[in-house]
């Protein structure tokens, strides 16, 4: 694309350390918008590594100047606000769109122009489809079932086996595509998500304005959920805080307690289960261990995540 050319999709990418995917994020996404004029907009939340690899190696993608690490939500605000095109595609720089897959999303978007917001399906690196796909707006009472069904929220989204398009409630965080005006006018994430559930956040707002979000099966993204680690402490941590920031903004108190007390008993029981399976089950000893070590502080220190993110940044 020339430097005069108005680019077709804006892609927004923050970026934390994250120097060992950067370049194969941003080598996916030029072979999956070849017939699409884009430009790629990244900030860089951590340390300054990412941004001095890209300095160096990838001279296509326009640097934001970084804040310091100012949380997912508000970095991809930054890059919006430098963004020049009609649609906004924010892309995790773990994440790799497959060939194609940018050209078919923005041919979906317009061929569907009074919808808001359009995704495809991510899989993780096995070929797995990523259980953020099957996101649904959750209830208090959600967080209760979660305890007796395999600790998952309710499930939304498409079917697994689905082939045509259809109306979501929730996009997956790693990639998904906003018309620019529509963020504009719900101004973009809301900043005082530091990380997770701010993308359930903003869909609910979109909801609630009566728009539709829609997603394509045949847009497809391979996202490395976690960096390669999803079972970390810090990111169930994070996760949690998330979780309780939505519930604390969207139900009442009463329901923001009920949901509280069901992330704590889900917690409980995978710390729990986590544990035992590990001495019963040797091959799989090493990974129902770090399943029980990764949701025993949420069970322990309830008072970091329990009222969400009171200055932004709790539990970084």
């Amino acid at each position: 694309m020339s430097a005069d050319e108005t680019p077709h999709v804006s892609i927004l990418v923050v970026a934390y350390h994250s120097t060992a995917f950067i370049r194969q994020c941003v080598d996916g996404i030029a072979a999956a918008a070849v017939a699409t004029p884009h430009e790629i907009l990244m900030i860089d939340n951590g340390g300054g590594d990412t941004e001095a690899l890209v300095r160096a190696e990838l001279p296509q993608v326009r640097i934001v100047p970084s804040e310091g690490n100012i949380g997912f939500g508000a970095g991809n605000n930054r890059c919006a606000a430098h963004a020049r095109a009609p649609f906004l595609l924010l892309v995790n720089p773990d994440a790799v769109p497959q060939p194609g897959a940018i050209d078919r999303l923005v041919a979906f978007a317009r061929s569907t122009p009074d919808a808001a917001a359009w995704g495809g399906r991510s899989y993780d690196p096995s070929g797995k489809l990523d259980a953020a796909n099957f996101l649904a707006l959750p209830t208090p009472a959600d967080f209760v079932l979660s305890v007796v069904s395999a600790g998952r929220l309710r499930r939304g989204g498409l079917p697994e086996d689905a082939t045509q398009h259809g109306a979501v409630d929730v996009l997956n965080g790693g990639f998904m595509m906003v018309r620019a005006d529509v963020w504009r006018e719900i101004g973009g994430f809301d900043e005082s998500f530091f990380l997770y559930s701010e993308e359930v956040d903003l869909f609910k707002r979109i909801r609630d304005k009566g728009y539709t979000v829609l997603v394509d099966p045949g847009v497809k993204v391979m996202h490395d959920a976690g960096s390669g680690d999803a079972l970390s402490a810090g990111r169930i941590m994070f996760m949690t805080i998330g979780r309780m920031h939505y519930a604390r903004k969207h139900y009442s108190s009463i329901g923001a307690v009920v949901a509280g007390w069901g992330i704590w008993a889900a917690a409980l029981k995978y710390a729990v289960f986590g544990k035992v399976l590990a001495g019963l089950a040797p091959t799989k000893r090493e990974r129902f261990a770090a399943l029980s070590q990764a949701w025993t502080p949420i069970v322990r220190e309830r008072q970091r995540w329990w009222y969400g993110y009171r200055t932004g940044n709790e539990g970084r």
